[in-house]
């Protein structure tokens, strides 16, 4: 956990960054991002008081559509404490701005069950306890869409995809660009500076499949070059989708929990093999269910095919095999690839650990499942069979609630309130979109859930080492 810091300490980071407001986000169950702003007099004047900054959130706000109706269950009246989390500080996302992330608490103090960030904080605690750390890096693919002259819509967007130029992987003619004020490209210098001003290094940057696809983003700075950006798991059908694959690594703990802006150390001391393969094991065994957290909306499934490089839909792993959900990469850093961005960050991960770790306390085998070189889904049933892979990933978001209300184990992991509040909010948002025509529902849905606001995954590093590998 991050240290406690002082009342001198936090107002000399918060001048040091030399801002007239402070942005506190959270994100609710829906993964829509929220946020309050403060300016810096008022807060200045508080913590100069001696008082902590408390921001009081209708409790409504953890239960709420991304059109503002409440999920059943919630109501309009009551509220919480939105706590920030200072060891989550960054400067940005744009001039004059600094944001952290914020967590729920009762007015009481006490914790609120509901919100996000307190259920990873709880289970990288209860990991910590066995002597458990954990290494994870995101990857953060978005696309850019142009946006259309106002007033203007073709096939009932407001934005289209850009010009493609012969756009494909890590093609160097995506880049050719560079350095002309209207185009995608242009923004990624400016990007990769404020990262940097956030103290989020960029360790690689390339071009993605889609046209105006690429790895690394601040939303903010591509709407300034007249872009839209979004984590929409599929705007284009028939093209290949966006995700946010998380690379994780299982390292013992050694008492060295604590916060830092920058990536941990080379020198990672990783469990043991038997140790991490029944953690990865403990995923395999509840990923039908997890996929309610990962895949958490009716698009992920567009996203979620066999043989398109997109983890598949098979419960398999496979070594640097990536038609499989899990990748292993080398000893305990493995992928794990059934994640986009329209899933809530926290969430998905304390889920992944909650089963990582009850895998790794039941000493569940890895055997289970044999490690699968080819794509699963050009297998036949007996091959399949005799590597150990007989269960399919979710259709849709239905099926995989439905495969979340039938592991009783991982409800009581991630916490029994917390998930059938989750599944409450799911259910009524399908309500919501599933009776959209699927344009006007991706349309709806680009037009939301653009890309995390700076920090968003690197914050994970409050409460655990994180390494952001954009």
């Amino acid at each position: 956990m991050a240290a406690k810091q002082s009342t001198h300490d936090i107002l000399t980071r918060l001048r040091s960054l030399d801002a007239k407001w402070l942005r506190v986000y959270w994100i609710d169950a829906t993964a829509s991002s929220k946020c309050r702003l403060i300016p810096m007099k008022r807060l200045y004047k508080t913590l100069e008081s001696g008082k902590p900054l408390t921001i009081s959130i209708l409790q409504g706000a953890l239960g709420m559509l991304p059109c503002d109706m409440l999920a059943p269950g919630f109501s309009a009246t009551h509220t919480y404490n939105l706590h920030p989390d200072w060891s989550s500080l960054k400067r940005g996302p744009v001039k004059d701005h600094a944001s952290c992330y914020g967590e729920f608490r009762q007015i009481n103090g006490s914790d609120c069950v509901l919100c996000p960030r307190r259920l990873l904080r709880k289970t990288l605690e209860q990991a910590a306890a066995s002597g458990l750390d954990f290494l994870i890096g995101f990857e953060i693919e978005f696309v850019a869409l142009e946006k259309l002259p106002r007033g203007t819509v073709e096939n009932g967007s407001k934005y289209r995809t850009i010009s493609h130029d012969g756009h494909a992987w890590s093609t160097s003619r995506a880049l050719a660009e560079w350095g002309r004020d209207d185009s995608i490209v242009s923004a990624l210098d400016e990007m990769v500076d404020l990262l940097d001003a956030a103290d989020i290094p960029v360790e690689q940057l390339h071009a993605e499949s889609i046209p105006g696809q690429f790895e690394i983003i601040i939303e903010s700075t591509a709407a300034r070059h007249g872009f839209r950006v979004t984590l929409h798991p599929k705007p284009s059908p028939g093209l290949p989708g966006s995700a946010s694959h998380a690379h994780m690594s299982v390292i013992k703990n050694n008492n060295r929990r604590h916060h830092t802006s920058a990536p941990p150390s080379h020198h990672i001391d990783e469990v043991e093999g038997e140790v991490y393969e029944s953690f990865y094991a403990g995923i395999l065994s509840h990923l039908p269910a997890i996929a309610a957290f990962t895949y958490a909306n009716p698009a992920s499934y567009e996203r979620a095919v066999d043989s398109f490089w997109a983890g598949g839909r098979w419960v398999a792993w496979g070594t640097q095999n990536r038609e499989t959900p899990l990748r292993k990469c080398e000893g305990a850093h493995w992928e794990f690839k059934a994640l986009d961005g329209l899933a809530n960050p926290y969430v998905a991960v304390a889920a992944l650990l909650a089963a990582g770790c009850e895998g790794i306390a039941r000493k569940t085998s890895l055997e289970t499942w044999k490690d699968c070189e080819p794509d699963p889904a050009r297998l036949e049933p007996d091959q399949r069979a005799a590597l150990g892979i007989t269960r399919e990933l979710p259709k849709d978001l239905n099926q995989a609630l439905e495969f979340l209300a039938a592991d009783s184990t991982l409800e009581g992991l991630v916490g029994r309130e917390f998930v059938q509040s989750y599944v409450d909010v799911k259910r009524a948002e399908l309500a919501f979109l599933m009776p959209m025509a699927d344009d006007e529902r991706r349309q709806w849905l680009v037009e939301r859930y653009q890309t995390r606001p700076i920090g968003d995954y690197g914050v994970l590093s409050a409460t655990s080492q994180v390494c952001v590998e954009t």
